[in-house]
């Protein structure tokens, strides 16, 4: 029970977005990326993430800021690389203030785009959630990380989407929809640090003899 809370409170970009009010969501796996093992490392740095030019819409409303749904990938994404023991530990600041205390500084930019039929979110809502709808959320992520110490620029992106399916009894599908939730952003952060190690990030500093 307690992993399944932890999961939960470390999923919601995709899931916050397809919820909207009190119906109940179905989210399912992305379905662009697939599963990668990225180099081993025995460097586990401390990284700082903000978000910087990130636009976050939903067909039919807007429920939350761009900066916040900005603030749960990087945490998605984050806490998937910390589970998986590629950094030490990661904390979020606020319009990019890094304190030079981290290892890395790590800048998102890109968005995060839900299309859905507005007219069937209304229809749902009439009926109180009997009557399904979908929303497909699509997201371009991009990680600008900056080496603390020697300046070193790094850039990784890529693009995912997932189906959510809205409907009142969908409640029992959350620990579905969480796992699928976790298992994309996990893959979405294999993807981003496999292509920053490659460029260098996330290395041993060798030291000339």
């Amino acid at each position: 029970m307690k992993n399944f809370q932890s999961h939960l409170q470390k999923t919601g970009s995709a899931l916050l977005a397809a919820t909207l009010t009190s119906g109940c969501a179905y989210v399912t796996e992305g379905t662009k990326l697939g599963p990668i093992t990225p180099p081993a490392n025995s460097v586990q740095p401390f990284v700082e993430h903000s978000v910087s030019d990130f636009s976050f819409s939903l067909e039919g409303g807007k429920m939350v800021t761009s900066n916040f749904a900005g603030k749960l990938i990087n945490e998605n994404v984050l806490n998937a690389w910390v589970d998986r023991h590629y950094i030490r530990d990661q904390e979020y600041v606020e319009n990019e203030a890094f304190t030079g205390k981290a290892d890395y500084n790590l800048t998102l930019t890109g968005s995060q785009y839900g299309d859905s039929s507005i007219g069937m979110q209304i229809l749902s809502g009439l009926t109180l959630f009997l009557f399904p709808y979908t929303v497909t959320t699509n997201y371009d992520i991009q990680f600008t990380l900056a080496d603390v110490k020697t300046g070193k620029m790094y850039t990784g992106s890529v693009e995912e989407s997932n189906k959510a399916y809205v409907e009142l009894f969908l409640l029992f599908a959350l620990p579905f929809t969480v796992n699928n939730e976790s298992a994309m952003f996990e893959r979405i952060g294999d993807h981003l640090y496999d292509q920053l190690y490659r460029q260098g990030a996330f290395q041993p500093v060798s030291s000339d003899k």
